[in-house]
């Protein structure tokens, strides 16, 4: 590291320069306020001993010069005195001085004082570098960014490009609210969601605004920065929510327009097989074929037309009451002879006093249906699939094991979500199944997960209330 001393006693600048230099220190010397100024033309050190009184000016002068450059700003200047009293030393550090050391120079106290002067600017310099790092990073975002207090005050803004041009020149006081930088619904929604903030949890609100004439939709998501603050990272959503409602609306139509020619078909197999007449073995395999793709139609038909109804209007409930026992002995008896076709040993593990509970029947039955479908559909021959239900607590705990090949952890926080699949080995059908399923959960207040190790088997666990509100 560099020190430039400054300092026109020939001696003492001799003494420092050699005591520095066994520390380890370059040092380069110089003796006035001309030469010094020349000096940092050419680079400014790491640190300054600056005297300051020189002969042809004040070492003050100089600390005024290099605080006015941009990367003087935090470079370190120890001033060498010989009279440190109060205005001499106020003077100093009003002109920029870090420091100061009193005349004459006690070795060991320089030492220390520079020691912990550079390693202070060492750390400012990297909290600078990161810093502008993270500017750069928020500033690429094509996101709104405020961050501010739970009490009300705006401390950072940064608008994006759906902004008001006026937004861009905002300045940022201590008087600023969100009012002054959001419209009054965005305002009102993210305040209410502010008391349920917490350390651990993020939080996401919607909100429509008009800009520029015109009605845009607003997604923010807000982040606890410390007890009292918090950072909201707001994005324009209006072109995603428009593309997802016209592929919502082009998929009901689709499956509410389909189902009646399929209907038709299916009752026109149905009509083929009754014929006492009909008696042609092979002509009957074909129709069992045909009939087996047209029902997987008609499922998928249903399937969409029901995800679709549930993100309009939520998921509707026919409430009554369920023996969980009884369900899990109707699906498990339902695909035993498929199992039994793929040689897979299925087992229910499941008390009969397990509690009964408020919920819709042929939903829940629906669940844990699909989960044994894609259990079996997974789990190779000679395989295992294990049902079980148990009470805990207040919930009812249903889960459906295999022993197929996984899924990736990667894909398993989105496979729940609409035309997601858990990856190469679970590659049949659209994706609609599981979505399904977390929204018949869902609308029941419970919960699903899932576990799974790749190469060992899948495990989807169900938690349902015994107490539906």
């Amino acid at each position: 590291m560099t020190i430039l001393v400054v300092e026109d006693d020939a001696v003492q600048r001799r003494l420092l320069r050699f005591f520095l230099e066994q520390q380890g220190y370059r040092v380069i010397g110089v003796s006035n306020v001309s030469e010094a100024l020349t000096c940092i033309q050419h680079g400014l050190p790491d640190a300054l001993l600056l005297d300051a009184m020189l002969p042809d000016g004040s070492g003050l002068d100089v600390c005024r010069q290099i605080r006015q450059l941009p990367e003087g700003q935090t470079l370190p200047i120890l001033l060498l005195t010989a009279y440190d009293i109060e205005p001499v030393i106020v003077e100093a550090f009003e002109a920029g001085a870090t420091d100061f050391i009193a005349k004459p120079v006690n070795l060991k106290l320089l030492e220390r004082r520079l020691y912990h002067l550079l390693r202070a600017a060492r750390h400012e310099a990297a909290l600078r570098e990161r810093e502008q790092q993270y500017r750069t990073l928020v500033n690429t975002l094509p996101d709104v960014v405020i961050r501010g207090r739970r009490d009300g005050p705006v401390t950072y803004f940064k608008p994006s490009e759906t902004c008001p041009a006026e937004m861009f020149d905002l300045e940022i006081t201590p008087d600023t609210r969100l009012a002054a930088v959001l419209p009054a619904e965005g305002v009102t929604r993210i305040e209410h969601a502010l008391n349920n903030l917490t350390a651990e949890t993020q939080l996401t609100v919607e909100y429509r605004a008009q800009c520029q004439g015109v009605w845009r939709e607003f997604e923010a998501r807000l982040i606890a920065d410390g007890p009292d603050t918090f950072v909201a990272l707001i994005r324009d959503v209006t072109d995603r929510k428009t593309t997802e409602r016209l592929r919502e609306d082009f998929t009901a139509m689709v499956a509410h327009d389909i189902r009646s020619p399929l209907t038709a078909m299916q009752m026109a197999l149905e009509l083929l097989e009754a014929q006492d007449a009909y008696a042609n073995q092979n002509l009957q395999e074909i129709v069992s074929v045909a009939r087996q793709g047209l029902n997987k139609v008609l499922q998928l038909a249903g399937d969409l037309l029901e995800l679709f109804r549930a993100n309009q209007t939520g998921m509707t409930l026919l409430k009554g009451v369920v023996f969980p026992t009884v369900l899990l002995k109707r699906c498990v008896g339902e695909i035993s002879l498929q199992a039994q076709g793929k040689n897979i040993e299925l087992t229910l593990d499941a008390p009969e006093d397990l509690p009964p509970f408020v919920g819709d029947g042929p939903k829940l039955e629906r669940v844990v249906s699909n989960l044994l479908s894609n259990a079996l559909k997974f789990t190779p021959e000679g395989g295992r699939i294990t049902v079980s239900g148990a009470a805990d607590g207040e919930w009812v705990v249903i889960s459906v094991a295999d022993t197929g090949p996984g899924i990736a952890p990667e894909l398993q926080a989105t496979m729940f979500e609409p035309y997601r699949q858990g990856g190469k080995h679970r590659s049949l059908g659209v994706g609609l199944g599981l979505a399904i399923v977390k929204r018949i959960v869902t609308a029941h207040r419970g919960r699903i997960s899932v576990e799974s190790v790749e190469g060992q088997g899948t495990t989807f666990t169900v938690r349902l209330p015994l107490h539906l509100s």
